[in-house]
């Protein structure tokens, strides 16, 4: 069954007052294709899928075109004719599963619901049978634990598993996942994108994928589109989108993507180490860098010069910072965490969970030093305890040889501004309030870094500039800020009281290729510019080889892997860093970043296999 939208235009609002979010698009999507929709946040992708399913907010509705499925024009159908299609013939995978299923609910009394819907004669045993298997198709083993668990007792890898259960169960002819995998890890979302390649394959359906990664995109999609302030501006089979882009902006997004040699590429030409920098097809496919007497013999002893994007004025452009490592400015010893979970009032027997197990590390002054793990290995935990925001359970935390744990009072808090944080969702972690620019001020006056406010106010100006963004944005709430720029705000919040390290817990894991970039380059600057010293948490291992000079590897709670950059693919590697290697998804393109000889064998190629839970 073919999905063909012809000339579609959503608008919000009415009258004058009408704006234009969707604006004359057309494509089709054919039986057994996988079509994939990309595009930066707020060019419209979403509200496509939605208008596909008649699921647009009161605000929006479909100005004019078509939208067919098979024969049936779904446009100007009521509520009622609408549900005649959904999960019949049109699935849906939302973005965030723990929002999409019901808290109230076990999952197993949501898959039943869903099934009686279908099937509103089947016996409920039969019902209970039918849940047990599609969990198992799913690559739930234990799924009589899952159907008695509420949502939230459930991993955002597991959740995401019984979404796509619910929305494939009735085996519709249309299956849309929108960003069915960000914020995911590497391992859980290439598990999720071969669970929806083998859905796909066994029950016959199509796939409408909605995302902003390309290497999404380069591992599933048969024909991609690409969408820019509500318009297509190139659509086409996938393999000549990536590898030959005829839109600038597409050439611009692709070459946004951070990929495993990115930067070793750009060192061998002499280039800036920033995305969006272009190396020359003779500096790309290998994955460990060249001595600086070859590459000066390569580019003629000159490194060309390379407009970069995103990148601040009047910053150095060198490796020096990260070339020359000082003293070490943390040093944690022996690091363990415990939290006990359950008791009274809880339902569950009480016990206790090891999140961080005997972990020691040193972070350099000057380096960047990267953590990466699976979903749950404890990155996020012992980027608290690391800045004394958790007490420890054993171990030691040293700050530029002061123990935390023995710091008190004005002791920690005269230490504090040093060592400052930068949380994953930065809007979330503002007060919706109190304008940024007077989150920015506030620290610096009880800190004691202003002497007043309007000394205060001054600072806050000069960060906001700092950070590539405008003055006005002082007076600005945070619900009226794009991604990149709540985490800017956040950037420039920490940065106000001159800190010697940054704490960046998955600081663009939710943002798209082009926001990332942004915020990357805008890190490397700031940190050659201001001599910062950083611990950047990830889950993408090539985000993580390209900002970081030395990355350490966690799993359950225990450090299993620290090694220099360039060593990623070196024989003494851990199994872990192997298997994340292995979940990396190379955008299948000319001339920039892939480093494929590196990958060949680590990377699936072959049919999806049943996913183990």
């Amino acid at each position: 069954m073919t999905l063909q939208v012809s000339d579609l235009v959503v608008e919000f609002g009415t009258g004058d007052d009408a704006v234009r979010v969707v604006d004359g698009i057309s494509f089709s999507v054919a039986a057994g294709e996988t079509f994939a929709l990309v595009g930066e946040s707020g060019s419209g992708k979403s509200i496509t899928a939605a208008s596909v399913l008649g699921l647009l907010p009161d605000s929006a509705r479909v100005a004019s075109g078509s939208i067919r499925l098979g024969g049936s024009e779904l446009v100007g159908l009521s509520a009622r004719e609408l549900r005649r299609f959904r999960g019949s013939q049109v699935g849906m995978v939302f973005q965030n599963p723990l929002a999409s299923l019901d808290p109230s609910f076990e999952v197993g009394n949501q898959l039943r619901e869903i099934i009686g819907l279908h099937e509103p004669d089947l016996p409920r045993v039969s019902r209970e049978a039918l849940a047990v298997e599609w969990l198992g198709r799913v690559g739930i083993k234990d799924a009589p634990r899952v159907l008695g668990s509420y949502p939230h007792e459930l991993s955002g890898g597991m959740r995401q598993r019984v979404m796509i259960a619910i929305a494939s169960l009735s085996q519709p002819a249309l299956l849309i996942a929108d960003e069915p995998t960000t914020a995911l890890d590497a391992v859980i979302q290439k598990q999720i994108l071969d669970l929806l390649r083998n859905v796909i394959r066994t029950t016959g359906s199509s796939l409408f994928i909605i995302t902003h990664d390309f290497g999404v995109v380069s591992y599933v999609a048969d024909r991609v589109a690409v969408m820019r302030d509500g318009r297509l501006v190139e659509q086409g089979d996938r393999e000549q989108v990536l590898a030959a882009p005829q839109d600038a902006y597409t050439r611009e997004l692709i070459e946004a993507v951070p990929e495993i040699g990115t930067r070793f590429a750009l060192e061998r030409a002499g280039l800036p180490r920033r995305l969006g920098v272009r190396a020359p097809d003779w500096a790309v496919g290998s994955g460990s860098p060249v001595d600086s007497a070859d590459r000066a013999d390569q580019v003629g002893g000159a490194a060309p010069a390379v407009p970069v994007a995103g990148a601040a004025s009047g910053v150095p452009r060198g490796e020096a910072a990260s070339a020359r490592p000082g003293e070490p400015l943390v040093v944690v010893e022996r690091a363990r965490k415990e939290f006990v979970v359950g008791g009274i009032g809880t339902g569950e027997s009480r016990r206790s969970f090891l999140a961080v197990d005997d972990v020691s590390l040193e972070i350099r002054r000057g380096e960047v030093f990267g953590l990466i793990g699976e979903s749950g290995s404890g990155k996020s935990t012992f980027a608290r305890l690391a800045g004394g925001l958790l007490p420890l359970t054993s171990g030691t935390v040293t700050f530029d040889g002061q123990p935390l744990s023995a710091l008190k009072g004005r002791g920690l808090r005269a230490l504090r501004p040093r060592f400052q944080y930068v949380f994953q969702d930065a809007t979330s972690s503002l007060n919706p309030r109190v304008s940024v620019g007077e989150q920015i001020v506030r620290p610096l006056v009880r800190f004691g870094k202003a002497p007043s406010v309007r000394a205060g106010r001054a600072r806050a100006a000069e960060v906001l500039d700092l950070v590539q963004l405008p003055t006005g944005t002082f007076d600005r709430f945070p619900h009226e800020l794009s991604g990149g720029q709540g985490q800017r705000i956040g950037i420039a919040r920490a940065l106000a009281l001159e800190p010697d390290l940054l704490i960046l817990d998955e600081p663009t894991s939710a943002l798209d290729v082009s926001t990332q970039a942004a915020i990357l380059n805008l890190l490397l600057d700031l940190r050659e510019q201001l001599d910062l010293s950083y611990l950047f948490i990830g889950h993408n291992l090539a985000v993580i080889e390209f900002v970081c000079d030395r990355i350490g590897v966690l799993e359950a709670g225990r450090l299993v892997d620290v090694f220099d950059a360039h060593e990623l693919f070196a024989p003494g590697r851990s199994p872990v860093t192997r298997a994340l290697l292995g979940a990396i998804l190379p955008i299948e393109r000319s001339a920039v970043g892939a480093v494929d000889g590196e990958l060949e064998g680590l990377t699936e190629t072959t049919e999806p296999q049943p996913v183990a839970g």
